[in-house]
């Protein structure tokens, strides 16, 4: 110990320095603590954040690929009924030449037999000796020739709206064929559309969700460190305070010329003994301080 410095005095100094290191410290540390919970919440709000983006990024993948789905089975189902419409009016037109064609023939076989109906009528006449151009043989003549040309008129008509009848068919068929395949179309687009919309609020949400939690875990860690701080700073306080006051009730008890007492050796150092030259002092035996030790 210095010369000079009594042992009380230098037990207050040690208590007092000890005490504001200690203060000090547990100040630092708080300091830390603080700093450690910042970081730490900084940290988690950037991975949360980098984390709801990905989401968001992955929710909007899904729905452009519920919608590219959509629009690829939409163009799908328009071409297969574009062609299954082009089909019906490619087999009406088929049918209507092929109708055409027999109802040509069949006019032309009837015209034939009504020729063959007046030479048999003509022949028959001529060979009773009857002349066919006046009386009953030219009216009975004239009668199957209107009835033959009434026939192939009945023909005509009929088979001109057969032939009509094919066509307003086929086009109907193609018109239905095409209205479904669009409404079909249409509700497929609107069905991907409302999913791929689901779709990103689920990931809207499910980031927002995540944001809000790391948030709330963030503030936690910041409340966490700044109260883990406040008690290393009470703590760091409190130990200041009762060494100073441990330094102060030394210093006034045993410190002060009034106390100078062999008291105060017996309570801060026990119950050894002082003195020089061989003799021995108890803790009740008075000295004086001089040099920091009790001489006999």
């Amino acid at each position: 110990m210095p010369i000079g410095i009594d042992p009380v005095t230098g037990y207050v100094i040690a208590t007092a320095v000890s005490s504001f290191i200690g203060a000090s410290s547990a100040d630092d540390a708080a300091e830390r603590a603080i700093e450690i919970g910042t970081a730490n919440a900084e940290d988690l709000r950037t991975i949360s954040v980098a984390n709801a983006d990905e989401v968001v990024k992955v929710a909007g993948l899904n729905a452009d690929a519920i919608l590219a789905t959509a629009s690829l089975n939409a163009d799908s189902t328009l071409k297969i009924a574009e062609t299954n419409s082009l089909a019906f009016l490619t087999s009406a037109r088929e049918n209507i030449d092929l109708a055409a064609t027999e109802n040509v023939e069949v006019l032309r076989r009837h015209v034939l037999q009504e020729n063959a109906l007046s030479g048999s009528i003509r022949a028959a006449a001529g060979a009773s000796g009857v002349r066919i151009g006046a009386g009953s043989p030219l009216e009975v003549l004239i009668d199957a020739v209107e009835q033959g040309y009434g026939e192939r008129q009945y023909m005509a008509n009929y088979a001109k709206k057969r032939i009509q009848m094919m066509g307003n068919e086929s086009i109907r068929r193609a018109s239905i064929t095409m209205m479904d395949a669009e409404e079909r179309a249409k509700v497929l687009m609107e069905t991907a559309s409302m999913q791929a919309m689901i779709t990103r609020e689920e990931g809207a949400s499910s980031a927002r969700i995540m944001l809000n939690d790391a948030e709330a875990n963030a503030r936690s860690m910041e409340r966490g460190g700044a109260a883990y701080a406040s008690s290393l700073r009470a703590g760091g306080t409190a130990t200041l305070i009762n060494g100073l006051m441990s330094a102060g009730n030394a210093y006034l008890q045993y410190g002060s010329p009034s106390a100078a007492s062999p008291t105060a050796s017996s309570s801060i150092y026990g119950t050894s003994t002082f003195g020089t030259g061989g003799t021995a002092m108890s803790a009740t035996t008075p000295y004086t301080t001089t040099s920091g030790f009790g001489v006999g």
